[in-house]
């Protein structure tokens, strides 16, 4: 979900002054050691629940840009945020005043500390707020959880202070199933179990010989009053959370803010959204978890139902790969600066460069999902936009040449045959569970073979071929590769937009000499206007075959 659209702040610790715009779903702020990327999100911190560190109120003395300290000149602090607010937020009854004073659904909320001033000075826009809008303010925030999560803290910390919000979920869940005493314990241990029954199978994934995860749940009324904490077990054996590797911790953390979260979100309309700030979360992960850590953020703060966004700082390629927007911060002299990234490979290869996170190879971006390789951009363009109609268990990738080299490289089988080629080593190094299939357009059929036996005993890797079943039966041989499985309604947009396209009855055709424009004019409507499920009539059957070859289940 994308609430916070950018951030500007001035004068706090290290930034003298900063603009971050275009923040995605889930951010990454990377750079080396006391760059400052931390002093972002402790900003953030300081804007929604006016504690500078965790726990620590501002002291403008103290927090103030350091370098001017000693400047005669009036200090403050300054932390401006620029919400959009999502579709689906909506304001309860009774907030119509808040509603009226924001006056839409992108402005900007700006909170100044001075010095000897015992509060903070709010502003909307331009114009600075008179003590009876400050609780409109307040009221607006309040539908906002801001999650800090230090880098230092103790996983198992966190979901202890966090007792009484997992206990209210119980509650909530219980409804009337407690009738009586008797049945009363028996009816949380169910419920408890329900409630992280998705929890449990991560945990068990990311930790195989994990055999189950378990509430640590009161068995008497004596035992009501206790703080949550989860019980893991291993051949029959349950062991207390607290001595687990910190890298479960670490993951049952997010999994318990995560439900929490997103209860409160089901259950009551005051809460409209999260916005989680996690400093490293990838510390103490061997790789493979760390990338299930990465993957899951990515997952909580993408998908279409979440009302969830993360900001993280890192150093790690893996969270470089599934972040949506990723910033490079540095320090200049004393000040830090953030530079914005166009794409995963772009701030991988500079942050590699100087030796902040690991160089990976594109093929190996994404390590626990599946990756699809099409000849060129608009193939990638329509799975993309079909996948969003067809189920699938995974997040699946999907590439071409020139996403994968980088450059004006166009794609075409011929070039991704030799490619292909060229990394068949790499493509073997992926996990298993992480198939790569080759998807060629039907007039590259006969080029499959060729495909096939560069890897003919590997499991992993798949090639399949448009087949003509999935073809629009009104688009002729003139449209060529991933067109001619387009459906109507985007060929008359093309049409009514000036694209040169001839009928003869139901039948259309393309002149070799106009296809090039009517191609690109395709991608563009494509790129805009996405698909429809309708859309998918004659295609729907063989990417529903796609997508479980990629996932191993076909």
């Amino acid at each position: 979900m994308k609430l916070i659209s950018a951030v500007e702040i001035r004068g706090f610790r290290s930034i003298r002054s900063s603009r971050i715009e275009g923040l995605g779903d889930f951010a990454a702020f990377a750079g080396l050691n006391n760059s400052g990327k931390s002093n972002i999100l402790r900003a953030l911190n300081l804007f929604f629940n006016e504690q500078s560190d965790e726990g620590v109120p501002v002291n403008v003395d103290r927090d103030y840009y350091r370098p001017d300290l000693r400047m005669k000149k009036a200090k403050e602090i300054t932390v401006s945020v620029t919400f959009s607010l999502p579709g689906h937020f909506r304001f309860r009854r009774g907030l119509d005043a808040v509603k009226q004073l924001l006056g839409g659904t992108t402005f900007t909320i700006s909170k100044r500390w001075r010095r000897n001033e015992p509060a903070a000075t709010y502003i909307l826009g331009d114009q600075e707020l008179d003590l009876r809008q400050r609780p409109l303010i307040d009221q607006f925030l309040q539908l906002i959880k801001f999650r800090y999560v230090p880098n230092r803290v103790l996983p198992m910390d966190v979901v202890r202070k966090e007792h009484q919000a997992l206990r209210d979920v119980l509650v909530r869940r219980l409804g009337t199933r407690a009738g009586v005493q008797s049945e009363t314990f028996q009816a949380i241990r169910q419920t408890s179990d329900a409630v992280i029954r998705a929890l449990a199978r991560r945990i068990h994934d990311a930790s195989p010989d994990i055999g189950d995860v378990r509430l640590a749940t009161p068995t008497s009324w004596s035992d009501m009053v206790f703080a949550f904490g989860y019980k893991l077990g291993h051949d029959g054996i349950e062991v207390d959370d607290s001595v687990q590797g910190s890298g479960i911790q670490s993951l049952l953390m997010l999994e318990t803010l995560y439900l929490i979260d997103r209860d409160y979100f089901q259950k009551f309309g005051w809460r409209q959204a999260a916005v989680w700030a996690v400093e490293e979360p990838e510390s103490s992960l061997h790789t493979s978890l760390e990338a299930r850590v990465a993957s899951y953020l990515s997952q909580i703060a993408t998908d279409s139902s979440s009302r969830l966004q993360v900001l993280s700082t890192t150093h790690s390629d893996l969270m470089l790969q599934y972040a949506a927007k990723t910033f490079i911060v540095k320090k200049n002299d004393w000040e830090t600066v953030c530079q914005p990234t166009a794409n995963p490979r772009e701030a991988i290869e500079r942050l590699s460069k100087d030796g902040i996170s690991r160089w990976t190879h594109p093929i190996l971006y994404y390590p626990l999902d599946p990756l699809i390789l099409v000849e060129g951009k608009y193939d990638a363009a329509f799975l993309e936009a079909a996948f969003k109609h067809i189920r699938h268990n995974r997040p699946i990738h999907v590439s071409y040449l020139e996403k994968l080299e980088g450059g004006v490289r166009t794609g075409g089988v011929d070039d991704l045959y030799q490619y292909v080629k060229a990394n068949t080593g790499v493509i073997q190094s992926r996990q298993k569970d992480a198939r790569v299939v080759i998807l060629l357009d039907w007039d590259a059929a006969k080029k499959a073979d060729q495909f096939r036996k560069l890897l003919p005993s590997n499991d992993s890797f798949k090639v399949m071929v448009w087949p003509n079943t999935a073809f629009n039966p009104n688009l002729g041989r003139s449209f060529r590769g991933v067109e001619r499985h387009l459906p109507d309604r985007l060929i008359g947009r093309a049409e009514k937009k000036g694209g040169q396209v001839f009928r003869r009855g139901n039948l259309c055709s393309v002149e070799p000499a106009d296809y090039g424009h009517v191609k690109e004019m395709l991608h563009s409507i494509l790129i805009k206007k996405g698909l429809r499920k309708d859309d998918l009539l004659h295609a729907k059957d063989f990417l529903q075959v796609v997508v479980s070859t990629a996932e191993g289940r076909a």
